[in-house]
């Protein structure tokens, strides 16, 4: 029987990491429903721009990602995380104050930053706590927590928006943050892993066919996400659904990789990655193509399942990165490299998808994708088993 996850109530060891990654994926989350159409709302309505838009912020998370390769061997990762909670806050508070699409990028070269030490040094927390054995249980049960967080931030930012305003949303999504700069600074996450001598390139990260191959497929998992969370809010605005009934589609989005991840993590432990992630892959193909035969609502219906998919996929590709990379040393160097493989998708997903919508429409994007998704269920079947 499936249970859902419990929330972990002491604050030491990897209960305390659990805790802030719960807290940090409510605030982050609470942007998602509408982060879209606030940027929708700068470009003139124009929903292709808001794909190209996506896409130079993507660009600025790749720079940022291989940048902070070099940070590690300079900082501490508490200190960068201290840091980037932070910085993340305060960048949020300010978008309560822009007025225009130029002072928006201006404040997302320095927003995305932030992003990134988050999210990055938060990972490389995760893998100093679990044993490479058990790495599938344990993303699973990292990205679970974290869902639930998306299970809740997306409702509570749709529901603040349509009651209230954009900005009652970021100002309330930047309190959780500042909550967990405080809390770290008086209660430190202990790290083991610093100022390693030993430094990989670039390249090194690419003599590595089994890497190669999971680069490209968090490239196509991350394809989907901008499905989900770009192009299905501008899909519901068109056809005049409110960010309400937005919130409430991510949260359902929310709920199949919670109740999933965690024991499909544990299968994956047993039987091996290959057949789960071909699988999830398929599952987002169907649920996709399925959408150009329906109307609005079932189409909103549709995309939110998919994500049952999804929850096949995500815990497995890192647990997969962190058994093909033995040392923890090399983790520092190869795991940022790893993650550009989900920003050169934020990149590269939105520019295509945009320029097709600019040609067909949302029906004939969410077909394509579909299409693509097909074909990362190909690859995926050259995994190790």
């Amino acid at each position: 029987m499936l249970k859902f996850p419990k929330i972990p109530l002491s604050l030491n060891g990897v209960n305390y990491l659990i805790f802030i990654v719960l807290i940090n994926s409510i605030g982050a989350s609470m942007l998602v429903p509408i982060f879209p159409l606030y940027i929708k709302s700068l470009v003139s309505n124009n929903n292709a721009l808001v794909g190209y838009v996506s896409a130079f912020i993507a660009a600025l998370l790749i720079f940022y990602t291989l940048i902070c390769t070099k940070l590690f061997f300079k900082f501490k990762k508490l200190n960068l995380l201290r840091w980037g909670f932070f910085g993340l806050g305060i960048t949020q508070f300010i978008l309560v104050l822009l007025v225009d699409i130029k002072q928006f990028l201006i404040l997302e070269v320095f927003r995305t930053f932030f992003l990134v030490a988050t999210y990055l040094t938060l990972g490389l927390f995760v893998r100093e706590y679990t044993p490479t054995n058990s790495m599938g249980k344990a993303e699973g049960r990292y990205f679970t927590i974290s869902n639930v967080g998306f299970l809740l931030g997306p409702l509570i930012g749709g529901l603040l928006a349509s009651a209230y305003s954009f900005n009652t949303v970021f100002i309330v999504s930047a309190i959780p943050l500042l909550l967990i700069t405080t809390l770290l600074l008086f209660i430190p996450l202990k790290e083991t892993i610093t100022n390693h001598k030993h430094k990989l390139s670039l390249l090194d990260y690419f003599k590595n066919k089994d890497l190669i191959l999971i680069y490209f497929l968090s490239m196509g998992l991350f394809a989907w996400w901008s499905i989900l969370y770009t192009y299905l809010p501008l899909y519901a605005d068109t056809f005049g659904f409110s960010a309400k009934i937005i919130g409430y589609s991510l949260f359902g989005a929310a709920i199949p990789l919670i109740l999933l991840e965690i024991p499909l993590g544990r299968l994956a432990d047993g039987n091996g990655f290959r057949k789960y992630i071909s699988l999830g892959f398929l599952i987002i193909g169907i649920f996709l193509a399925l959408t150009y035969l329906t109307k609005p609502i079932y189409v909103i219906i549709l995309v939110t399942l998919a994500t049952i998919g999804a929850a096949f996929i995500e815990p497995l590709l890192e647990a997969y990165f962190f058994k093909q990379v033995k040392t923890k040393e090399n983790e520092h160097n190869l795991y940022p490299v790893y993650k550009t493989a989900s920003h050169l998708s934020n990149i590269i997903a939105p520019i295509i998808f945009s320029t097709i919508l600019i040609y067909f429409n949302f029906k004939g994007v969410f077909l394509f994708a579909a299409l693509i998704m097909f074909g990362f269920m190909l690859l995926a079947m050259k995994l190790k088993k």
